[in-house]
């Protein structure tokens, strides 16, 4: 099975995002975790899933995100590479997060 790869900021993202719901519910915070485990790791086996961001910088064109299905306030954020993706941010939909791929005449 191929696994996604998370950047440092990426897991940031997803040990904040657990905190933050842990504090309210221990045991949801886990479904969503794992959850978003698991959907990176299909993103990781099917790329292709995600949308481009659009209108992105040339330094983020190769960037998808994709909605949680289970979680949809949650967007995961990734970019192909080598033989599986990176998922470069985990945010919250509610979040500005064009602010974290602003467009190229920014």
């Amino acid at each position: 099975m191929i696994h996604a790869r998370f950047s440092p900021k990426a897991a940031h993202d997803l040990d904040e995002i657990v905190r933050f719901i842990a504090s309210d519910n221990p045991d949801a915070a886990q479904r969503v975790r794992n959850t978003i485990l698991d959907v990176a790791d299909l993103l990781a086996q099917n790329r292709e899933l995600g949308r481009h961001v659009r209108n992105a910088s040339p330094r983020h064109a190769q960037i998808r995100w994709f909605v949680v299905p289970k979680f949809r306030n949650y967007l995961i954020f990734y970019q192909p590479f080598q033989e599986t993706v990176m998922v470069v941010r985990v945010l919250h939909a509610a979040q500005d997060w064009t602010r974290f791929f602003p467009p190229e005449n920014l």
